[in-house]
């Protein structure tokens, strides 16, 4: 019955965090590396551009190239994000992660560009009148949360729409509670790097403009860089909140959560992992040869000419463009520039901006290419005192040479997408069915007391007892002590938890039966002697245990 309730009204804000924390701290390190692959260069891009807007004399010139650029980072950060909340649902469910193929990463791509813009917006707004706020903030949350690739932009609106709906009393708790920690560890990073430049003086003599002001510090960029701190440190812990919420939430038709509960009975297997990595180089390097120089002519006799001045124009030109140099600029004050005169609207201006640097991206592209092949294929001439005739047939050799790495690119190329069309054309092989022994392994520190009734880790332990094995029949008992005591609702079993918590809980909700706290506190000092400390265990001890046990079954 009640985890019927729990199930229909959704678990409690602190457990959830507490869930959604551990979650995170035993995920993969390929999973969090996929979050701060789009989180970190969205991060640094907006502190640039914060920087450079706020201060750079020449910010209004390539405006237009540095949003698109944010924008763009903005989107990739996205796409990892709902790649990471993928991952993290797979951890959830206890199941491989989806595969990914070019055709759902693209469709996960344009599904995050529709709808997570507006939330740039939405969310603002919602913040200026408050009540709405939880319900928005939730409804982008799932949005990332629930894009699997599969689902079209619409019903993935509805999906997520759906979720926010549910439990919102659990949704403002967890908000109001990350609100807080986010505000906290905000000051843990102003503080510390405020200390930061005092403590290289200290340490290394490291004297700065920071040490002889602190005021300096404090501008709009470092607290700048204090939010995106924070935004990396706790917005991992929200993905991962969001992901469980909607896990639950789907859970309620289709039961995936009793099917994850299920498959932790199984026996450990062998893990199928399937990785494909296609290593797609060209590398050709031939060493260009070396320019025949002309040997400088001889001195002749007499005094050497003094080299010619330059010329005050050449003069005043050199100056003119070193002092325009981006190095020397940044810190001009801005009204000094000269704003050319626009009739055109700020749209016109905006997108005459961006195909301008469009366009010059496209030259610095087309000539860094020209400069490579020309580095890497130099045309070579036979200069006679008579006549200059040009090597055309080495040259003709050349480009049969680039012809033919073109057309191994193009196979290499052929055979990868030939292989992804084909991996996506067979049938996943039947698995045939296989008994599971739900007999977890003792040994095992992630074994959870609720993964056997309290008759089956008794019947365990009398096994291990009569093999004479009595440090695991003595952890079987504890365990089927703290199974009977979750079937009385005495206490909760959580991983997380550790024998000191069950003892705080169980004189919470027990201590109508001091006689039960009693035998309870006697095994669990007995068993954290011998299970963590270098005491041995004999067969008296595991009996005077098992009676402890029975006491306990028989108290109140």
């Amino acid at each position: 019955m009640k985890g019927t309730q729990r199930r229909q009204h959704g678990r409690g804000g602190f457990d959830l965090i507490e869930e959604a924390t551990q979650l995170l701290r035993t995920a993969p390190a390929g999973t969090l590396a996929v979050y701060y692959l789009g989180a970190i260069p969205f991060v640094l891009g907006l502190l640039y551009f914060w920087a450079d807007m706020s201060r750079s004399p020449f910010a209004s010139q390539h405006l237009a190239g540095a949003a698109l650029g944010l924008a763009a980072l903005f989107l990739w950060m996205k796409f990892c994000q709902a790649a990471f909340a993928g991952r993290v649902r797979a951890q959830i469910a206890a199941r491989p992660a989806a595969r990914w193929t070019l055709r759902r990463g693209w469709q996960i791509f344009l599904t995050q560009a529709v709808v997570q813009p507006s939330g740039l917006f939405a969310i603002p707004l919602a913040l200026v009148t408050a009540l709405p706020l939880a319900w928005v903030y939730a409804f982008y949350q799932n949005a990332t949360a629930l894009d699997n690739g599969t689902d079209g932009t619409s019903q993935l609106l509805k999906k997520s729409w759906r979720q926010t709906r549910l439990w919102p009393m659990q949704n403002h708790i967890l908000l109001a509670v990350m609100t807080g920690f986010g505000f906290c560890v905000f000051l843990n990073w102003a503080v510390a790097c405020l200390v930061l430049p005092q403590l290289l003086k200290m340490l290394f003599g490291i004297e700065s403009a920071f040490t002889k002001s602190l005021l300096s510090m404090l501008n709009t960029t470092f607290f700048a860089g204090m939010f995106g701190l924070t935004y990396l440190c706790v917005d991992p812990i929200l993905k991962v909140i969001y992901a469980l919420r909607c896990f639950y939430g789907e859970s309620l038709r289709s039961g995936e959560d009793l099917r994850a509960d299920l498959k932790s009975f199984a026996a450990p297997a062998k893990s199928l992992a399937a990785a494909l990595v296609i290593l797609f180089s060209i590398s050709c390097a031939i060493p260009a040869e070396a320019a025949d120089a002309t040997p400088p002519a001889a001195s002749t006799a007499g005094p050497q000419p003094s080299p010619p001045d330059v010329s005050p124009p050449d003069l005043d030109r050199a100056i003119n463009q070193t002092i325009h140099e981006s190095k020397y600029t940044w810190r001009m004050p801005r009204e000094k520039i000269a704003e050319p005169a626009a009739d055109e609207g700020i749209l016109a201006r905006f997108f005459d901006s961006a195909g301008r640097m469009l366009r010059k991206w496209a030259r610095t592209v087309f000539d860094w290419c020209d400069r490579l092949i020309k580095r890497l294929f130099p045309r070579q001439s036979v200069v006679s005192a008579d006549h200059e005739s040009s090597g055309y047939g080495w040259i003709m050799s050349l480009q049969v040479l680039l012809y033919g790495l073109l057309a191994v690119a193009a196979a290499v190329v052929a055979v990868f997408l030939y292989r992804i069309w084909r991996d996506r054309r067979r049938r996943p092989a039947a698995v045939a069915s296989v008994a599971i022994q739900p007999v977890p392994d003792i040994m095992d520190e992630n074994v959870r007391a609720d993964q056997l009734p309290e008759d089956g880790w008794t019947k365990l332990a009398r096994d291990l007892l009569e093999r004479g094995e009595f440090r695991l029949a003595l952890r079987a008992f504890y365990l089927a002590s703290l199974s009977h005591l979750a079937a009385r609702n005495l206490i909760s079993i959580a991983r997380f938890k550790s024998n000191r918590e069950y003892e705080r809980e169980l004189h919470r909700r027990a201590h109508a039966f001091p006689d039960l706290l009693s035998d309870f506190g006697d095994n669990l000092f007995r068993f954290e002697r011998i299970w963590y400390g270098m005491h041995k265990a004999d067969r008296d001890l595991v009996d005077q245990f098992a009676a402890n046990v029975e006491k306990i079954k028989s108290a109140g």
